[in-house]
């Protein structure tokens, strides 16, 4: 799931967060400051944040990328759609700062629930916080996950990772190609297509939006992030970086965004699904059966949590509440 979040290319996790600039490739047409804009956008949008199964891009496969996402726009650009704005936040948004109690034990697996596709694929427990106890094996193994496929070494690190999520993670990347496709003819999505034919990465993720931008709507692939979200709080929880008070204060927050988002357990894993295939080509390739074959799994087996657990279960805190906690800074 995670990536090199400190450098130019997040690998697993898909965080861009390096202040280097690759020179912006020819167009097609004289861009307009609204297409640079644009293109800025995309720029500090396409790392790929994903599962555990992420491994490292290269920076000259970024720069390809980013020509072909540069062309892209361009063409699209002849529609002449209307320029965003790039403090744009897209729903849902995470509701934090709500008063917190302790949630109940159905609660719980409720929310762990939501992460259920990723948990099953990784042949960990649905019923504890982060797949698995406390022991000193698992805490270095959810160390080593962090660090390796989301760049996360310390509590910084993940709470970093936990504010790209918040802010946009790959459901924004989703939303401009979504809008940006919308825009363009059918002349246009043809002439696309054959600009992005010969790299898989970009054109399955022109294709996937093409196909279900109109489906997801303002959904998008909300289940794809926040389910990741949850799960990296349970590996926090597990490597020490937060404290169990801490990961169910961040969890309970996007459960119940899920569950107001989606309508049932089949719609949040479908989009989790396709949320995946969007991040990676490559390895929808290599593990998308295992991650469609735990999807249908869940979906009818009696032990799964999405078969024990309503959907429609209360979420709303049952005990007196208080103000989350508020850690002091630099705790690892």
């Amino acid at each position: 799931m995670p990536c090199c979040s400190r450098y130019a290319m997040n690998s697993i996790s898909g965080r861009c967060v390096s202040q280097h600039r690759f020179a912006t490739p020819a167009f097609p047409l004289a861009p307009s400051a609204s297409l640079c804009k644009t293109f800025s956008q995309w720029h500090c949008a396409v790392g790929f944040r994903a599962n555990i199964e992420m491994g490292f891009l290269r920076r000259k496969s970024m720069t390809a990328m980013l020509h072909l996402i540069a062309t892209t726009i361009a063409l699209i650009a002849m529609s002449g759609s209307s320029s965003r704005n790039a403090d744009q936040r897209y729903p849902p948004l995470l509701q934090m700062g709500e008063a917190y109690a302790e949630p109940t034990q159905e609660q719980k697996l409720w929310a762990l629930g939501t992460c259920a596709v990723l948990t099953e694929s990784n042949r960990v427990r649905h019923d504890m916080l982060g797949g698995s106890d406390r022991s000193p094996k698992n805490v270095k193994a959810c160390q080593d996950i962090l660090a390796k496929w989301w760049g996360d070494n310390n509590r910084e690190d993940l709470l970093g990772t936990l504010k790209w999520i918040e802010e946009g993670g790959h459901r924004r990347i989703f939303d401009e190609f979504a809008r940006d496709l919308s825009a363009a003819t059918p002349a246009q999505l043809a002439l696309i297509r054959r600009r992005v034919a010969a790299n898989p990465t970009i054109s399955n993720r022109v294709e996937i939006a093409l196909k279900y931008k109109d489906e997801f709507g303002r959904k998008s692939i909300a289940a794809w992030d926040y389910d990741r979200y949850v799960s990296l709080c349970g590996w926090g929880y597990i490597a020490g970086y937060l404290s169990e008070e801490e990961a169910w204060q961040r969890i309970m927050p996007a459960a119940r965004l899920l569950q107001k988002t989606f309508d049932s357990w089949k719609d949040l894993g479908n989009n989790h699904v396709v949320g995946r295939e969007f991040w990676s080509w490559k390895h929808t390739q290599e593990r998308g059966d295992l991650t469609r074959k735990s999807y249908e799994k869940l979906l009818t087996d009696p032990s799964s949590p999405w078969v024990l657990l309503k959907w429609d279960t209360d979420l709303s805190p049952k005990r007196e509440s208080r103000p989350p906690t508020q850690p002091a800074a630099g705790t690892r």
